[in-house]
């Protein structure tokens, strides 16, 4: 059966992700940061194989590479995010716009690093980024966001991990790995923005059926409401 590999597994869209795959009877490789994570998901996936480890952590690449080891993986999603309140130049802060830079932006990196060779050893290898519509660019300069009350470091955050995401689309083509950014939808969750309507399970629904139906192309930048966001 297939692997996939999937980061901020414990809750929210990446708990439900791992519902849907394991559905699908595709393996799991499910990351999260405290053991008692482990053990909650160890009781709903007994044979999901977990490891304890922050995206943010200098170990990070290293650990995601021990953890699967000669292992083929052929999908990789990125859901590990994070965010913080400070829409205005007055209340964001430089601490927080380096956190969420370090969660969405490089702990993407070091993970999808520490994955490359087990993704090169699948046919038909995907990572997708779990990015947000706010990380566009180009709905950033049309005022998409503007009076939103989105924090400044949500927003950068995920326009440099849409970045990373053209970076790694580019590199890793050659290796036969494509890479892609979704937006979930605006999702009920406790970082749910004013407008929300959308489950996590349904948002989980409809990725893991674009992922097992083969339908996500390299630098593909897609939204389960839409179809597609501009860059």
């Amino acid at each position: 059966m297939p692997r996939i590999l999937i980061t901020g597994a414990s809750r929210g869209l990446g708990r439900e992700l791992a519902r849907a795959f394991n559905g699908y009877q595709w393996t799991l490789f499910l990351l999260v940061r405290s053991s008692d994570a482990k053990e909650e998901l160890l009781k709903e996936f007994p044979k999901a194989s977990i490891l304890i480890s922050d995206v943010r952590s200098p170990e990070h690449e290293l650990r995601v590479k021990g953890f699967l080891g000669d292992l083929s993986i052929d999908v990789v999603i990125n859901n590990a995010g994070s965010g913080s309140k400070g829409s205005s130049l007055d209340s964001a802060t430089t601490e927080q716009i380096s956190s969420a830079f370090e969660t969405n932006c490089l702990g993407v990196f070091s993970t999808v690093k520490g994955a490359h060779t087990a993704l090169c050893k699948s046919n038909n290898a995907l990572v997708v980024n779990i990015s947000s519509r706010r990380g566009s660019m180009s709905m950033q300069a049309s005022g998409a966001a503007q009076g939103s009350g989105c924090s400044y470091s949500y927003r950068i955050g995920k326009a440099a991990q849409n970045m990373l995401t053209l970076c790694l689309a580019d590199d890793l083509e050659a290796d036969g790995i494509r890479v892609a950014a979704i937006h979930p939808g605006r999702l009920l969750t406790k970082m749910a923005p004013k407008d929300a309507h959308m489950t996590p399970e349904k948002s989980a629904e409809l990725i893991s059926e674009l992922i097992v139906n083969k339908k996500i192309e390299n630098r593909d930048y897609l939204c389960m409401e839409s179809g597609s966001l501009p860059w």
